[in-house]
């Protein structure tokens, strides 16, 4: 008889186990779904606050309590009696409990941690990362370029092209985009050196103190040519500084050479044709294009953060100051935003192109493809929408972002929803930081 009872209770225990693997896995997809959609709602959500010119305010879901079968009531307890002992009654009692819990845990972010990082400019290695990863190049430069600027050799400014529909050079930075996205944009590096003392000979490496107390002190000993300064020569007796190396990371464009990816124009990574007569249909003077995007293809790149000068090189005696016809660009540079910018910047944007009268835009269109277009983003508003991949109310007002969906060929195709899962990835991996938010400045050479 006791066989037969535990052989009844090993059955029973293990129908109950099976029977809940079922709903726990839809919990946990439930759970899982809960958190994509209050994470996606806290983003359309600031943007609808950029939007209304409002503060942000973020918030994290930390945890979402579901019941097995996904109802978020709270947490079933299923409680087994098992008769024991000979003078046991042989009846088995399920007793089922519901233990109430708050649904979700959310916390604000307001820490200093935090609002350092989403301040911060993004940095050049991320830009080139979502580049390598096949995200298209005009979405990227939308999201994350605040300005393009050019300069002459004299460090004067001679092109400030602005990324926002506020600014008359919108058309013109719109038509830059169209110009380059041809190129392909990776990653480069350059390292800059602050020499201390006089060089040495490289038999001194050999004195592990020596050595040590360098490294304590932040510097590294660098092999140097006969004028000081960093060489890779290595023939003959090498000779050593130590200095102060800093290495920073910016991006190139390059062509990807004609014939090679069905783009014409290799020498300033255009596209083809049809993308010149758009350029050239926003009133945009195409010459100045021209030589803009063979800067940003053939010359040094700096990328720097907001506010930030370049150091002008001082003019040669006796030259003259009479303005040219043309100056020549000898220094592009892209200015980088912080996440809290490109936030800003989709609110605002969706507010020019939901106006009317003089103040309205047309949506950005983007290339995403030979012959293919998209539009970067759109937050329509006010009314609600039935096929809304993400839908906040805000103020009173509905704001709506559309879902993907492809396109027969010449018709835009909404890519909002991928602007959106670009903003989020940027908005996790730039949301923290110890340091307050400072200038960067990268040079980096093109070729």
């Amino acid at each position: 008889m006791k066989r037969v009872t535990s052989a009844a209770s090993a059955l029973l225990g293990a129908a109950l186990l099976g029977g809940c693997a079922g709903p726990l896995t839809q919990s946990a997809i439930t759970s899982n779904i809960v958190q994509e959609e209050a994470h996606n709602a806290y983003l359309v959500l600031n943007i609808a606050r950029a939007y209304e010119r409002m503060p942000m305010h973020f918030t994290q879901v930390n945890m979402v309590r579901a019941g097995p079968g996904g109802i978020g009531l709270g947490n079933p307890y299923i409680g087994l009696d098992i008769p024991f002992g000979g003078a046991a009654s042989p009846y088995y009692t399920l007793r089922p409990s519901l233990e109430g819990v708050p649904n979700v845990d959310t916390a604000s972010l307001v820490s200093q941690e935090f609002m350092r990082g989403l301040t911060a400019p993004v940095d050049a290695r991320l830009l080139a990362y979502f580049a390598s990863q096949g995200w298209p190049l005009p979405m990227l430069l939308y999201m994350f370029v605040g300005s393009v600027e050019t300069y002459d050799s004299d460090g004067n400014l001679l092109h400030n092209l602005v990324n926002s529909p506020r600014n008359e050079t919108f058309p013109v930075f719109s038509g830059l985009i169209d110009t380059i996205a041809g190129c392909r944009l990776v990653l480069s590096e350059s390292a800059s050196y602050e020499y201390f003392g006089e060089s040495f000979a490289a038999d001194k490496l050999n004195d592990i103190a020596l050595v040590t107390t360098v490294k304590n002190a932040g510097l590294v000993p660098v092999q140097v040519g006969a004028d000081g300064t960093a060489t890779t020569a290595g023939s003959g007796k090498r000779s050593y500084r130590l200095a102060q190396v800093t290495r920073e990371a910016g991006v190139k464009l390059d062509s990807y050479g004609p014939g090679t990816s069905g783009y014409a124009a290799a020498g300033n990574c255009a596209i083809d044709a049809p993308a010149q007569a758009a350029a050239a249909g926003t009133g945009t003077d195409m010459d100045a294009l021209q030589r803009i995007g063979k800067a940003l293809a053939t010359l040094s790149i700096t990328v720097a953060g907001p506010g930030d000068k370049l150091q002008k090189q001082g003019k040669k005696s006796g030259t003259s100051t009479a303005p040219k016809a043309s100056p020549e660009i000898a220094e592009a540079r892209l200015v980088l935003r912080s996440t809290q910018s490109m936030i800003y910047y989709l609110g605002e944007l969706s507010r020019y192109q939901n106006a009317t009268g003089a103040e309205h835009v047309e949506p950005v269109t983007i290339r995403t493809g030979k012959n293919k277009y998209g539009h970067f983003f759109r937050l329509r508003c006010c009314e609600p929408v039935n096929d809304a991949a993400v839908s906040v109310a805000y103020q009173g007002k509905r704001f709506n972002v559309a879902r993907y969906s492809e396109t027969p060929d010449g018709t835009p195709e909404d890519r909002s929803v991928q602007t959106l899962a670009l903003l989020s990835l940027v908005y996790t991996l730039q949301n923290r930081s110890t340091e307050a938010p400072g200038i960067s400045n990268v040079r980096v050479l093109n070729r």
